[in-house]
């Protein structure tokens, strides 16, 4: 049972990590209250071996640069940016060079289709949509195999993260793009990529570098052109706008596609679940999905995706993210995923069966294609 330091009240959605409730993280006076915040995501980072905030080094200190994600740091001599992975002493040694087109932090292992996106529902690997033009079986392709390509390094810090050994790296995991390319190219049965972490915000350049790779291989070897290969991303939008935009493109026109996780629609809760504002990410949403939605017939392009964090992510939390994706366009696929305790969580409970078919009856009154993940998680 958790409490709110700040109104008293008691619920088993309190996050013990936390100790506020939604209303009061909405509510309170801003400062005072993101300061709270801060404060605690700056000891859980600093558990990780992690700055508490993204570098901000003068002009005239500044040895490093960086501006593929909204962190944007500015690396001093003693710095290490805020996804963890860049720092001048590996700059100097070679390691992991600005742009990251040559190398990156990545753990790679295949994964038989159709796999268990989030997106899967209206994806060529696990349904009929863009068959045959990105697709050479009309349903799941059975006997293929997803390149999970799994990013170190992330933009944000999400107390609820599920896949937290992003932040635990060595150079076991630094891997070379053509070698990479080569061996992806040379395994005939497998029909995609998608690249998560993490995120991916923090190594587009290689992800951009190896996609046109594969592709440009696959071209050459296959001869009859009968070969699909889907390029996917899976991330929390706080990319590059420009860098975001090549990702979109590669999407498009290999049959794969992107989609966000829209953790929150308030900037609060995003600092309290994240650790980091989320205007960089509803911005990138609006553009590409103005831009490109339903560009490409018959398949969708991008999605959205929301966790359902117990007591926080509510259906006014989900109405608001469903309203803003439905004023672009009604049709955007919006996934609502049930929780399951992890990471700096573990106290909350799987997300109530109430709160999960309130945020669905919310979300269909504002879009068209709302799909619920993780059911086993409810048994229904």
């Amino acid at each position: 049972m958790g409490s709110c330091k700040f109104c008293g009240k008691k619920s088993p959605t309190i996050s013990n990590i936390l100790q506020v409730c939604r209303n009061c993280i909405l509510d309170s006076e801003w400062e005072i209250m993101k300061s709270y915040l801060l404060d605690i995501h700056d000891q859980v980072r600093k558990e990780a071996g992690l700055p508490s905030f993204p570098p901000n080094t003068p002009k005239d200190n500044m040895t490093l640069s960086c501006h593929l994600c909204v962190n944007e740091c500015s690396l001093g001599e003693q710095d290490i940016s805020y996804c963890g992975l860049r720092n001048i002493e590996n700059d100097r040694s070679g390691v992991l060079p600005l742009p990251t087109k040559s190398q990156a932090y990545i753990h790679g292992y295949l994964d038989a289709n159709p796999t268990n996106c989030c997106n899967i529902w209206f994806c060529p690997a696990g349904s009929s949509h863009g068959y045959p033009i990105f697709s050479n079986q009309k349903g799941p392709e059975l006997g293929t195999f997803s390149y999970a390509a799994f990013l170190y390094g992330c933009s944000f810090n999400c107390l609820f993260c599920q896949n937290s050994s992003h932040k635990s790296f060595s150079k076991r995991n630094l891997q070379n793009v053509e070698i990479l390319a080569e061996k992806i190219s040379k395994e005939g049965n497998i029909s995609c990529i998608c690249y998560f972490g993490g995120t991916p915000e923090c190594q587009l350049p290689f992800t951009i570098t190896l996609s046109e790779l594969i592709l440009n291989k696959i071209e050459k070897d296959d001869k009859d052109r009968q070969r699909k290969f889907r390029v996917c991303w899976e991330w929390n939008g706080s990319g590059n706008r420009d860098l975001i935009e090549k990702c979109m493109k590669i999407a498009i026109k290999t049959g794969g596609n992107i989609k966000f996780d829209l953790k929150s629609f308030h900037e609060q809760l995003n600092y309290a679940l994240c650790g980091v504002s989320n205007k960089r990410t509803l911005e990138n949403f609006k553009f590409l999905a103005e831009k490109y939605f339903g560009t490409r017939k018959g398949l969708y392009e991008m999605s959205a995706c929301t966790l359902l964090v117990p007591g926080y992510t509510n259906k006014e939390e989900v109405g608001l993210i469903a309203q803003f994706v439905g004023d672009i366009d009604e049709n955007i696929p919006f996934s609502l995923l049930v929780f399951h305790p992890d990471y700096q969580m573990r106290d909350l409970p799987i997300t109530p069966k109430k709160q999960v078919l309130d945020c669905l009856k919310t979300a269909k009154k504002y879009l068209k294609n709302v799909h619920l993940g993780n059911q086993f998680l409810l048994r229904i």
